[in-house]
């Protein structure tokens, strides 16, 4: 029987990035938003083995996030699977995105549901290791039981500072920015929507206008240059790290090329 997620079980991620600057918190602070946590998580990506690609080449990315926490006087790693689904299956091209978001149980079942649709065709003869692969052997790698025909193509270490505002009068109130340092040194801004799983298209809509009007009023208002279309972490990983995915992502349509 196919695991299809019950409307409860699913969040609507409504999203855009921006490139940060030093100017970046003085702005933010000036439309009445605060630093409300601050976060490091790693982030670990899975596939079918290079070159069976196929999940993340239909906009549906399977991944596992450790958070750093405090647990009494010492900090440990709790982590939890995920998976982000495109809802129209391309990426608009402004850089909006939107994608259904599923976390734990949920996201485990979906994955294993989608696995086992997977025909031996599109598996045999793959060798499971490469060199990309073999730079996780130092690391604990994520491992979800009946899932053993993923690896990982991505690992990601993840300084975020959260942002959002109080003022129920804000007009932006609601949206939560999100400024990222990844482990590379790569560092991105992100101004994000969560919808519940049943919101109509209007709703989302009206998120999207939203999330667009404030990246605007951020990057208009930098002295410098600041682009309101920015790559994310991950794609900056597959060009560097994995070019041959990447390509093959923007040839599928998923990720915009960059210029």
């Amino acid at each position: 029987m196919s695991a299809s997620p019950a409307e409860s079980d699913v969040e609507i991620e409504i999203e855009k990035k921006f490139a940060v600057n030093d100017q970046t918190s003085a702005i933010l602070e000036s439309y009445g938003f605060g630093v409300v946590q601050k976060e490091e998580f790693v982030d670990w990506y899975f596939d079918l083995p290079a070159p069976r690609w196929k999940f993340c080449l239909d906009d549906c990315w399977f991944r596992y996030r450790e958070k750093k926490v405090q647990v009494m006087n010492n900090w440990g790693w709790r982590g939890a699977w995920q998976v982000k689904r495109g809802r129209k299956g391309r990426r608009e091209t402004d850089g909006m995105t939107t994608y259904e978001e599923l976390q734990g149980k949920a996201a485990k079942e979906l994955i294993l549901d989608m696995l086992s649709k997977v025909t031996i065709d599109e598996t045999i003869g793959v060798e499971c290791t490469s060199n990309l692969q073999l730079q996780y052997n130092t690391h604990d790698i994520p491992h979800l039981e009946g899932g053993e025909q993923l690896v990982p193509f991505a690992r990601i270490q993840t300084f975020r500072t959260c942002w959002m505002t109080n003022e129920t009068a804000n007009e932006f109130s609601g949206l939560k920015v999100d400024i990222d340092k990844a482990d590379s040194g790569y560092m991105v801004g992100e101004v994000e929507a969560l919808c519940n799983g049943i919101s109509s298209h209007e709703d989302v809509e009206n998120e999207k206008e939203k999330i667009r009007k404030f990246v605007d009023l951020i990057t208009r208002k930098s002295e410098n240059d600041v682009e309101a279309t920015t790559i994310g972490k991950l794609e900056f990983v597959l060009m560097k790290e994995s070019p041959d995915l990447y390509d093959a992502c923007v040839k599928a349509g998923v990720i915009n090329e960059s210029k």
